[in-house]
């Protein structure tokens, strides 16, 4: 190790208290993407931060993007890591986890974006080696860091194994302990919702554009009115079950397109769209077995 890389490995930094951790974030798609840009952001010393891709193209364009250390390596990626964050899809887990724990620091922590994969999983694929696990649901909005981050610990992960996690990824937003029984459906909320309401969003847009809005214009009503839903929302508290009538006024228009979603079952709709996504989260969640 020359001088130059033990005076960056011993950087004292807000994120541990401790040395600057080297983060691997394995699977650069659009979450590990938002996850390397937010810690950057954040102060992240890019020479303590990796990030692997299947691609030896799209690695060299993530280096000359971030400044980082990306490879399709996974092993060579993971070699000395403190933190490993697995954002792939389920179907490539397994191996992927597998192939840099072997090479990751003892003790190492892992923390897993993938959706439906369990801590017993990992725990399976780690074997007899030392891991701190954490699973955890997230959405995009962590790149503005104003996202919230759902997190579940392994019954094993000690105190200051979650505080060290916590601060290494304070740079994605606030982060937010819950049971593991609650992720698929933190996943299919938090993750999942945004899209949903997106969608949702689109009709707004698409009838201000007939009405003869500019397409620009009709963007902006319907990203304003998103977040003036969200604001509605905080404001009225989990205690409010119809946070939308202070808006509608009895005989008005808001009351109007109130009653129209009503009556073509929109609010049911959009249960049933987070049931679905529960559903697949557990259907391509593997077993524990499967790991053996």
């Amino acid at each position: 190790m020359t001088h130059t890389e033990k005076a960056v490995r011993d950087h004292r930094t807000p994120f541990t208290g401790d040395r600057v951790p080297l983060v691997t974030v394995l699977g650069a798609g659009h979450m590990g993407r938002t996850v390397v840009a937010r810690l950057l952001a954040g102060g992240h010393h890019p020479s303590r931060l990796r990030a692997t891709t299947r691609s030896r193209t799209r690695a060299g364009e993530l280096a000359a993007e971030y400044g980082i250390t990306a490879t399709a390596d996974n092993a060579e990626a993971s070699s000395g890591a403190d933190l490993l964050v697995l954002a792939v899809r389920p179907d490539q887990a397994d191996a992927v986890l597998a192939e840099s724990l072997r090479v990751a620091e003892p003790a190492r922590h892992v923390v897993s974006l993938v959706a439906g994969y369990p801590l017993a999983r990992i725990a399976s694929v780690a074997g007899s080696a030392p891991v701190h696990a954490f699973r955890v649901a997230t959405n995009v909005a962590a790149l503005e860091k104003s996202g919230v981050m759902a997190v579940s610990p392994a019954p094993s992960v000690s105190t200051s194994a979650l505080e060290y996690v916590r601060t290494a990824l304070s740079p994605l937003g606030t982060l937010l302990a819950i049971p593991e029984a609650q992720q698929d459906m933190a996943a299919s909320t938090l993750g999942s919702g945004a899209a949903f309401l997106a969608l949702a969003a689109t009709g707004i847009r698409e009838a201000a554009t007939a009405a003869g809005v500019a397409p620009e214009h009709a963007t902006l009503f319907a990203v304003e009115a998103l977040e003036c839903a969200a604001a509605l929302l905080r404001q009225a508290g989990p205690a409010s079950p119809d946070p939308w009538e202070s808006l509608a006024t009895p005989g008005g228009i808001t009351a109007a397109g109130i009653n129209s979603l009503a009556a073509e079952g929109v609010p049911g709709n959009m249960a049933d769209a987070v049931r679905a996504a529960v559903a697949r989260a557990q259907a391509v969640a593997p077993t524990r077995s499967e790991a053996s």
